[in-house]
């Protein structure tokens, strides 16, 4: 049992509210943005949640079939001495697994108030009418 007094070594926060728990110690930094992916008529819409990250630092890669949205800060310096340290800018890494179907040449990415947006179109139609013969 643990003393009411102790400090934990975990602690639980919702950043913005969103409904997905990020966990983290306090030696550690959350470093994933929170995402959210929609199903369009014609493909994908992943939303990214990146406030205070630069546009120009954010990088947007396809290796096989995985989508790696990555952001680095060049300009990190000596840290303050915080009293409280929730968030950074210092960089993230995020990695999700594309569909067989996507058209990655294709790919489309905005940033509009911190919110990035990828578009991931299909090749080709995800249903398929079939005539009987």
């Amino acid at each position: 049992m643990r003393n009411r007094f102790q400090p934990a070594t975990a602690c639980v926060i919702r950043p913005y509210n969103y409904q997905r728990t990020v966990t983290k110690d306090f030696n550690q930094k959350a470093t994933t943005p929170s995402a959210n992916i929609i199903r369009l008529e014609n493909g994908y819409e992943i939303r990214l949640a990146v406030p205070g990250v630069p546009k120009n630092q954010i990088k947007i890669e396809v290796i096989e079939n995985q989508l790696i949205v990555s952001a680095t800060n060049p300009n990190q310096g000596e840290l303050p001495k915080f009293v409280r340290h929730e968030f950074d800018f210092n960089g993230f890494k995020r990695t999700f697994n594309l569909h067989k179907n996507a058209d990655t040449a294709q790919l489309k990415a905005s940033f509009d108030q911190g919110i990035l947006t990828i578009t991931i179109p299909d090749r080709e139609p995800e249903t398929r009418k079939i005539e009987i013969l």
